[in-house]
Order: structure tokens, then C-alpha cells, then sequence
């Protein structure tokens, strides 16, 4: 049976507590949500071992496809919903590009049967909820633990579980002939960067990268790092509606990119406060611009 320190059991209730609120949900919920919205034939269930992840393809509407565009949403949240990645699908189906689109696993954000987490119960500063759900508090137990919110053992079974949906997810892009373009949100995107920083997985052609951060202080001071190790053409957009995770390390992405004289890298921030369809839009124009600066 696991044991959990005080602040340990607070923070999780406000970390769920906060995700509710913002309609956060898991892939199998996604999933279920989208079977009872949609018909059989406007989704595909994408196998990754024993479960089911949702995922939506929509074609090109160009005669000529540039490529596949994979899309992952944030951690926990519904990339289906009106302010979902989803909304970016338009966009670059109009300038030639497929894309398929699906949510992230939510391991490592609070305790599930399939993690069996280990945690220190002396350790009162090893969790955290997110920065939206201590915004204003006065208790100084969890401003500090706020450093860090992921337990080691979550972080890699999370990090394990977003290799194979990508592995899987790869199978039904090699369908399509062109170009490979990974577009990934908040945390999947701070861990599809380190992922392929790392080499632990075939890297796309190009990626996009949305909002990075990781709610652990860590992991977060790494991304400038990882960013700037990353083999392939890589576009960080940021907002001024970001977190507080991702903009701490916003000017240090860019600084490490130029020491170590990454090529084909390029920092964008995205005006207004909410990603919202004016704003998924401009996102939609911006990598348009970059691709074809490219090239492509």
C-alpha cells in the first residue's frame, strides 16, 4: 500500500480539482467522448498495447500532400474540444499537409493503478499542483513544493508510454508519402523534445513546439538543453497566456539554440491571452511561414 505525506494528498486534490475545472481528461475519456459525438468513420482507434487511443485523421485538401502532421495535445487535455489542437487541423489542411490528431498519456500527474508510485512520505516538498491552482494561496508549504510535482518513477513510465504511442502512431503515417512534422503542446512537448534530444525514438523531419514546460523545476531548467540538442529543424512558440513553467525558460531556449549554432531554429510568440480559433490561426500561418521558408 502506498503511503502519502499530508502535502502529498493536498496537492493531488488540488491538482485534480484544477484539471476538472478546465475540462482535463484522460485518453480513455477522450475516447469515449468522441465515440458518443462522432461517427465510426470520422475516428480511428490507434492500439498501444492494451489500450485504445483516439485519434482523428483529416486529408489534405490540396492535390498535392506535403506530408503528415502528428498532433499531441497537452497532457490531460482533450486536443478534440473547441480550444483542443484540433482547431490548428484546418489550417494546415488547406496548404497540403494530413494531419492526425491525438490526445497525450496523463501518467505521472496523479496517482493511477497502472503507476503504483512510490513516494517519500517524508518528503513534503516532492509534489505540487499546477501554477493555476496555487495562484493566490498564502501557504507557504505549497509555494515550496511547488519545485517539482513528477516522482521519478511516473516521470519515466509517462515518458515510456508517449514512445509508443508514437511508435504506433507511425505505422499509419508511413501511408502518406512526404514530409513527417510532429506539432506537440505543453508537457508532450517538453517530452517529445527531450525524447528526440535523446535519440530514443526516430525524429520527424521538422517539429513544433507549443507551450513547452514541465510543472517540476528539474526537468524545466533542462528543456534549453534539449531543445538546442534536437537533430532536426525545431519551431518553439510561446504566448504571454503560457504558464510560469514555460516562460522561465523561454530566453534560454533561444540563447542555447544560437551557442550551439542550431540549424533551422526559430522562436515565435504568439499575441493574445487565450488559444482560442483567432489565435490557432495565427499559430496555423506561422508554421506555414517556417515551412516554407524551408522549403517544403
Amino acid at each position: 500500500m502506498v503511503k502519502l505525506s499530508l502535502s502529498r494528498i493536498l496537492s493531488l486534490v488540488i491538482f485534480m480539482i484544477s484539471y476538472t475545472a478546465h475540462g482535463i481528461q484522460s485518453p480513455e475519456a477522450a475516447l469515449s467522448d468522441i465515440q458518443r459525438s462522432q461517427f465510426d468513420d470520422q475516428f480511428d482507434v490507434l492500439l498501444v498495447g492494451e489500450k485504445q487511443i483516439p485519434i482523428v485523421i483529416s486529408e489534405s485538401n490540396t492535390p498535392l500532400t506535403r506530408g503528415v502532421a502528428v498532433m499531441v495535445s497537452e497532457s490531460g487535455r482533450n486536443p478534440f474540444s473547441v480550444q483542443g489542437l484540433a482547431q490548428l487541423s484546418t489550417s494546415l489542411n488547406n496548404v497540403g499537409w494530413v494531419t492526425m490528431i491525438m490526445p497525450a498519456p496523463t501518467s505521472g500527474f496523479w496517482p493511477t493503478p497502472d503507476e503504483n508510485p512510490v513516494v517519500n512520505p517524508d518528503a513534503n516538498a516532492s509534489s505540487q499542483p499546477p501554477a493555476s491552482a496555487t495562484a493566490g494561496t498564502n501557504n507557504n508549504t505549497l509555494n515550496k513544493a511547488a519545485m517539482s510535482q513528477i516522482e521519478q518513477k511516473a516521470f519515466d513510465l509517462h515518458e515510456q508510454q508517449i514512445i509508443q504511442q508514437m511508435q504506433a502512431i507511425k505505422d499509419k503515417t508511413r501511408q502518406y508519402n512526404g514530409f513527417f512534422l510532429v506539432i506537440a503542446q505543453g508537457t508532450s512537448a517538453a517530452w517529445l523534445t527531450k525524447i528526440y534530444a535523446e535519440k530514443k525514438l526516430e525524429y520527424p523531419d521538422a517539429m513544433v513546439s507549443i507551450s513547452l514546460q514541465w510543472p517540476d523545476r528539474s526537468y524545466n531548467q533542462q528543456l534549453p538543453k534539449w531543445v538546442a540538442e534536437t537533430p532536426m529543424p525545431y519551431l518553439d512558440v510561446y504566448s504571454a497566456a503560457d504558464t510560469s513553467w514555460a516562460k522561465a525558460t523561454v530566453s534560454q531556449r533561444k540563447i542555447q539554440s544560437t551557442k550551439t549554432l542550431k540549424m533551422m531554429y526559430r522562436q515565435r510568440e504568439l499575441t493574445g491571452q487565450t488559444m482560442d480559433s483567432q489565435q490557432f490561426a495565427r499559430l496555423g500561418k506561422e508554421i506555414y511561414g517556417w515551412l516554407t521558408f524551408m522549403g517544403w
